[in-house]
């Protein structure tokens, strides 16, 4: 590697991979100049405006600003609008990319995989540009000097000839320039025409003075400005100073006086001789020059948060779909084993005899297994994988609904205050799910109220055009505030997440906001807390309004059938397939329970393999979740060989999209079930099947 040399200019690159960047290193270190990297844009602009820089490399493609928009950016400030720019391009170089890296002010290309001698001859043309471009600058500015010293031994021959000579020279300024001269013992004064031309008056008319010319300028310059020129009277050393004047159209304008002493044989000051420059348009740029650094930082600084704001988000997603999985798996075999256990017990109810000490340590145990369902169901909620069956909901009909639900809920030291308004559109959501996260949000805040208050429940028709999290739309927001104790920020932040409660051990499961979190999102709405320490806590759920297509869906109700007629439904032959042997034994003995013969499988396959050896199968119900073929997947097979067979599909969570029941009309069993619900459905499809002329009769057995 060459060793550097003395007068090394600034090279930077710009690779957001450190392999890349070390590379080019290895490769540029032999011409022997300053190697500066950076490993995004942000790094690269910051150098920019640091540091003077020859020539920079730049990888076109960039996670944060890729190399056109980086370029692009560099072109904008004026400092860096002659800077050479070499882009590396990792991918195949097409015309139109070449004229887009053109104009974004690109020099040059080098493929990838770089040649080094290729790369090094690049950069070295360039770099030998820019010194060669700083060294003429240098030459001329050698050259002014010389010009100047000559012109200041020229103006040394005699003082008349430099006082005549500096006025000539000013004159051709074109009003940028003016020289004056003033006689320290007599207070005579005299000025070229740019002079009077920067101060804006008539020579004609204006008589030129110290006292004149300082009357003109800014009144928070002049103190600075007559300590300055006493200096310079005392010392005998030439100097400069800055200030503003005041024109006599009011006109506000920059300038900066260069002035010298002339001292006689004693050394002392008898005139003061100096130029005065008109500086309004340098500082008009370095103004402007200032609010474009400015801008280029702000736009900088929005692009940064917008992609963090970006990548958040997606983080966020990942993370609830994960969840979202993990709950899934969880609620599966968590509802299977609760499947058994309240099937189990059911039963064993039914058989033992009426001892009120057993029934109530069974009854207990059904009352624990029912809180794991809705615990189960919680964490559905939260994680948006729930069965959600939406449907028009009038909400001030559901809340007068459950009024009284509540008041027993709240306490009596509780008010609940309403306004819903009698023109409130429909909601499209799920009434049950709609009521339990209201009757969520009511113990919430009755916890947060220990010494009673006001539970408000409030709605109102909004329309969401740019609400942060809401897609464009018609909406109804329900608000449930209350007059408690309130949440700090650092509580209010975690008050979704899963499992966080303020309520102390064994008081709350912390999914209460967590469900309604997860049902507004699942039916495509939102929720927004508002809490202050002292000043209470206001909920906001955003649920959109139901259109009249969703208004007449939501007409239909299911029908479930009384006890009557699932009494009254005539024994048959069911095929159940399942493939937990304990979920299997207890639907089995619940069904037996029923007067139906059951006749069990434990995959999709066997259920295949006895259809096709037992034909006198009346219903079938399966498990979806089941290794090898699902309970969808045996569906679809058993409606090609036998399309009019009643088949019931039995789920631990809303693992599928309701459409493909809905394509097959397969009627739906939730885990955990009880008797009396396995007991309707079968005789749900048992009067499908009559309505349907009875192709598959139930045969009595």
């Amino acid at each position: 590697m060459s060793a550097m040399r003395p007068d090394r200019v600034n090279i930077l690159l710009v690779d957001d991979q450190p392999a890349k960047l070390l590379s080019y290193e290895v490769i540029l270190g032999e011409l022997g100049e300053n190697l500066i990297k950076a490993g995004s844009a942000r790094e690269a602009l910051e150098h920019l405006l640091k540091t003077e820089i020859a020539v920079i490399l730049i990888d076109v493609c960039m996670p944060e600003l890729d190399g056109f928009e980086l370029a692009a950016m560099i072109r904008e400030h004026p400092r860096f609008q002659k800077t050479s720019i070499i882009f590396v391009s990792a991918i195949q170089i097409t015309d139109p990319d070449r004229l887009r890296g053109y104009e974004a002010g690109a020099v040059d290309y080098v493929p990838v995989p770089v040649v080094p001698e290729v790369l090094r001859a690049k950069v070295k043309v360039f770099a030998e540009l820019y010194r060669k471009t700083r060294e003429l600058e240098r030459l001329n500015a050698e050259l002014e000097q010389r010009v100047a010293e000559r012109t200041a031994e020229l103006q040394a021959s005699t003082e008349r000839l430099q006082q005549s000579e500096q006025r000539r020279t000013l004159a051709l300024a074109a009003g940028r320039m003016g020289s004056w001269d003033w006689d320290v013992a007599t207070g005579e004064c005299h000025w070229d025409e740019g002079q009077f031309r920067i101060f804006g008056v008539d020579p004609a008319t204006f008589m030129p003075s110290a006292e004149a010319a300082l009357r003109a300028v800014h009144a928070e310059d002049r103190g600075r400005l007559s300590t300055r020129a006493r200096r310079i009277l005392a010392s005998g050393r030439a100097s400069d100073v800055e200030f503003r004047i005041i024109l006599p159209n009011g006109e506000q304008r920059w300038c900066i006086a260069s002035a010298a002493p002339t001292l006689d044989a004693s050394g002392r000051a008898v005139r003061l001789s100096g130029v005065t420059y008109d500086i309004t348009e340098r500082k008009k740029a370095e103004h402007a020059l200032r609010d474009l650094n400015g801008e280029l930082e702000r736009r900088i600084e929005e692009r940064t948060r917008e992609r963090e704001t970006a990548l958040a988000q997606l983080l966020e997603a990942q993370k609830m779909d994960t969840i979202g999985q993990l709950t899934g798996g969880v609620a599966h075999d968590f509802n299977n084993l609760l499947m058994a256990i309240m099937g189990s017990l059911a039963l064993v109810k039914k058989r033992l005899p009426d001892d009120p000490r057993t029934m109530r340590l069974i009854d207990n145990a059904l009352q624990g297994a029912q809180r794991g369902a809705a615990l189960t169901q919680r964490l559905l909620a939260f994680a948006r994988r729930q069965e959600l069956k939406p449907e028009s909901v009038d909400v001030p009909r559901l809340v007068s609904g459950m009024e009284d639900l509540l008041e027993r809920a709240l306490g009596p030291g509780v008010r609940i205050s309403k306004s819903l308004p009698a023109d409130l559109a429909q909601v499209r959501v799920d009434a049950n799910q709609l009521e339990l996260a209201l009757l969520n949000l009511a113990v919430n805040a009755r916890d947060a109220m220990p010494l009673g208050g006001t539970l408000g429940i409030a709605a109102c028709n909004e329309t969401a055009a740019s609400v942060p999290g809401l897609k464009p739309g018609a909406y109804v927001r329900i608000s449930v505030g209350d007059s408690g104790i309130g949440m700090d920020e650092a509580t209010l932040a975690k008050a979704t997440e899963p499992f966080f409660t303020t309520k102390g051990p064994g008081k709350g499961t912390g999914l209460g906001l967590s469900m309604v979190h997860g049902l507004a999102a699942q039916s495509g709405g939102m929720l927004r807390i508002s809490s202050q320490p002292g000043k209470g806590t206001m909920v906001d759920l955003w649920l959109p309004r139901a259109t009249p297509e969703t208004s007449r869906e939501g007409a239909v109700e299911d029908r479930a059938p009384g006890e009557d007629a699932v009494s009254k439904t005539a024994p048959c032959t069911i095929l159940l397939v399942d493939d937990d042997a304990l979920v299997s034994t207890g639907t089995a003995a619940m069904l037996e329970d029923l007067g139906h013969m059951v006749i069990e499988a434990n995959s999709g396959a066997d259920a295949i393999e006895l259809l096709r050896t037992s034909p006198r199968i009346d219903v079938v119900i399966t498990d979806h979740a089941m290794p090898g073929m699902t309970g969808m997947e045996l569906a679809r097979r058993l409606r090609e060989s036998h399309p009019s067979l009643p088949i019931i599909l039995a789920t631990g969570y809303a693992e599928f999209p309701q459409s493909e029941t809905d394509e097959l009309a397969l009627p739906r069993l939730t885990k955990p079930y009880l008797q009396e619900e396995l007991a309707a459905a079968i005789s749900a499809v048992a009067e499908t099947v009559s309505h349907q002329a009875k192709v598959i009769p139930l045969r009595p057995r």
